[in-house]
């Protein structure tokens, strides 16, 4: 079975860790079994691609940093969408993988997943796994981290996607199993259990020899952990244990070996603070934070203790125990985690609830009580089970069978939103009807370009309904005249002032195809857009609306990439994650659903439309290409008036607060770690960094500011302005009408 795999630690340049062991024995496995393999992974130290090569297996660093997404996104998002660029990149050079595997953290697989669901070539037919080994910001949950901050709070949305989007998950443990599905998820996902690869590697006697006596007495306790010293695992109530048990006269001492991390209760050095409450010890010599070691040097000194503690409060399936009960050590573990199930208590091991310092005591007087007999039994014990467990053949053949089984699977049918309502649409069809919706009012020059560039679309046959709302410049009702007797599939429907929200609204009312497109006068669209829109709705029947990225520009060109997604609630009432004027939209759903409402008068009526249309179950899909251009005119005249914002959006929230009931306290935790929802734009960077422009840009008083402040200052300049017609003015008087009727003429 040919296999791509995704992972942000490799060997030999990363070691230790669970993932980074994951790696190297994925590697030796795949070459036991003589399976061409791929690993692609990420190295910010090469310029150019690396590849090294172990027998069946290729392993590819890239550096994801020369990819131009680190401009407009943030770290782990670029790192996704360069990601998915490889492997785009390897896929056309001829290595097409049966399957393709990517770990859970922080989200690696998501634009790899949401362009493969978007039906975009060659990703298409990818068969993709996604293996558990715990997502970070469950992770960053139990170590008390606030997760509302952006950007976690939206990397934890990306987690979850790669789960619901899989072809397959695969979970170490039950255990994890069990927290995915009742802490992380909020949809119900398949998930099979099937043990981490793990193999005793084989050492010469003499390396054993050499590095025993490498190992200096003073880093030798009687017993040790090897962890973070952190809140989730268990170092302070290890430590409660410990306490008791030399507060009883208990002589064994413990080091503690891995690097410090802060304290959630108060924001201090965890190792520094748990040492200052365990002071008497570290100065009778039975306690001591030895600091972070070198995975090999950690193997040596695990071979010299009793028994290596591990007290996590949640774990998958720690490689560390697994390590060492291949190698005939004595663990004690705690009973919450994946390692109580490959643990019998004093048959293989001991375990004990990280709750009860007791519990704790008593695992090590029953250590320390060993003799040399018990001790010999236990550690074969303890090398029988993973040998049995972990073994390659054992859980490679696990694996394949559950992956030629989800192979029998048919392709997503609906798409995977990660929580909320969903409506299913009538049957997909394989439709191509569209009509393009184009509010006009006075753009007759920059309504030009817009109809130009539809014309240039892959997708034939498309139908263009521009809603005059009471033109009062006679150059931009000639255009209309001329546009109107040019194209025999451009209709004109001329009506009294009212409002943008009505002209768009009545737009689609006069539309006859199952599909409509919205487009403003002065917008342009790319030539894919349409007919990649059409394929995803007619796809998936709970797929209401399709955008994509937007490309914003002025008269100089491009200003800057804004990267959009998949509107989720409440994130979406919060901030805007769609091109929301320009979606296309099945017709039905919106005057169901969408409608723009009137009483919003200037602006924000084509947000709340996608809010209202998410709220009752009509989902989006965004494309990850910028396929919508989004003219940014800078001479608004109106700017003083941004106070209707927060006008506009008390409205949004009164309108929609009976839908909302159950998300309030969502939306008050992230307002709350985040600041006003005028100050950021991208779910992707921190609040702080959400206004810059892209670096190669000088950021106008206009750019600098958040994306909704824009859109608004976009809405004063063209809407519902009688007499507004500055840029129809300049345009005209540069080009000339006179050469613009000539143009449309031609």
């Amino acid at each position: 079975m040919k296999t791509l795999l995704l992972t942000f630690e490799c060997p030999p340049d990363v070691t230790g860790g669970g993932l980074c062991t994951y790696v190297q024995e994925y590697i030796a496995a795949k070459i036991e079994k003589r399976e061409p393999t791929v690993i692609l992974t990420a190295d910010f130290n090469v310029q150019d691609e690396v590849c090294t090569y172990f027998g069946c297996v290729k392993v590819v660093r890239f550096n994801p940093s020369t990819g131009a997404s680190f401009k407009y996104m943030g770290h782990w998002a670029a790192m996704s969408y360069e990601f998915s660029n490889q492997v785009k990149k390897i896929i056309t050079d001829g290595f097409e993988p049966d399957w393709l595997e990517v770990c859970d953290g922080f989200g690696l697989g998501y634009f790899t997943l949401q362009r493969k669901l978007c039906l975009e070539a060659p990703f298409t037919d990818l068969k993709v796994l996604v293996t558990a080994h715990t997502p970070v910001t469950m992770i960053d949950e139990w170590d008390k981290k606030n997760t509302y901050e952006l950007p976690t709070y939206f990397t934890k949305y990306m987690e979850q996607f790669c789960f619901a989007a899989a072809n397959k998950v695969i979970s170490p443990s039950n255990f994890l199993k069990k927290k995915l599905l009742t802490e992380f998820l909020e949809k119900e996902v398949p998930i099979d259990v099937i043990p981490n690869p793990y193999e005793k590697p084989f050492a010469p006697l003499k390396t054993k020899i050499e590095a025993a006596n490498s190992i200096q007495r003073h880093d030798i306790s009687d017993y040790a952990i090897a962890s973070r010293v952190c809140y989730w695992k268990g170092i302070d109530h290890a430590l409660a244990g410990f306490d008791l048990y030399w507060s009883n006269g208990g002589q064994s001492s413990l080091y503690i070996y891995g690097s410090d991390t802060h304290y959630f209760k108060n924001n201090q050095s965890f190792k520094e603070t748990l040492s200052t409450k365990y002071q008497q010890w570290i100065e009778k010599g039975l306690l001591k934070f030895a600091g972070l070691k070198e995975h090999s040097e950690i193997l040596l000194i695990k071979k010299q203790i009793k028994a290596l503690f591990h007290p996590s409060l949640c774990e998958n399936y720690p490689y560390s125990v697994i390590e060492h009960m291949a190698d005939g050590g004595i663990v004690a573990a705690s009973l919450s985690g994946g390692q109580a199930e490959f643990i019998s208590d004093t048959e293989n091991g001991f375990l004990f609830d990280p709750h009860s310092p007791q519990s704790i005591q008593n695992a090590i007087l029953k250590i320390d009580a060993l003799n040399d007999a018990e001790r010999h039994a236990i550690a074969q014990n303890a090398m029988s089970t993973i040998e049995k467990t972990c073994s390659y053949a054992s859980v490679m053949t696990q694996k394949e069978r559950a992956l030629t089984a989800a192979e029998q699977q048919p392709a997503h049918a609906t798409f995977p939103f990660t929580s909320g309502k969903e409506l299913t649409h009538p049957a997909a069809q394989t439709s191509a009807a569209l009509t393009v919706i184009i509010p006009h009012y006075n753009l007759g020059t920059l309504l030009v370009e817009a109809i130009e560039s539809i014309k240039f679309s892959s997708l034939p046959n498309i139908k263009i309904l521009v809603v005059d709302d009471g033109s009062t410049d006679k150059e931009s009702i000639i255009i209309l005249k001329t546009l109107e007797a040019r194209y025999a599939d451009l209709k004109v429907l001329y009506k009294k002032n009212s409002g943008v929200a009505e002209t768009r609204n009545i737009g689609v009312q006069h539309a006859a195809t199952e599909y409509i497109a919205l487009l403003d006068a002065d917008d342009l669209v790319c030539a894919s857009y349409y007919e990649a829109a059409l394929k995803i709705l007619n796809r998936y029947s709970n797929v209401g609306f399709v955008g994509a990225w937007n490309e914003d520009f002025n008269q100089t060109g491009r200003l800057r990439l804004w990267p959009t997604f998949n509107p989720e609630i409440p994130l979406q009432m919060i901030m805007n994650t769609t091109n929301c004027q320009g979606l296309v939209v099945r017709r039905d759903a919106y005057l169901a659903h969408g409608q723009h409402d009137p009483e919003l008068g200037m602006f924000l009526d084509d947000w709340e439309a996608t809010i209202s249309m998410v709220l009752n179950g009509v989902r989006g899909v965004m494309i990850p290409h910028p396929l919508f251009k989004y003219r940014i005119r800078e001479d608004s005249i109106f700017r003083d008036k941004f106070r209707m914002f927060n006008i506009n959006y008390n409205y949004i929230i009164d309108k929609h607060q009976d839908k909302l009931s159950g998300t309030y306290g969502e939306i008050i935790k992230f307002l709350n770690a985040n600041g006003p929802n005028t100050q950021y734009h991208n779910p992707t960077f921190p609040p702080e960094r959400n206004t810059h422009p892209e670096p190669t840009q000088t950021a106008t008083p206009h750019q600098a500011e958040g994306r909704l402040v824009q859109l608004a200052h976009k809405y004063y300049d063209r809407v519902n302005q009688p007499g507004a017609i500055r840029d129809l003015r300049i345009g005209l008087r540069k080009l000339g009408a006179g050469q613009l009727m000539s143009r449309l003429r031609k």
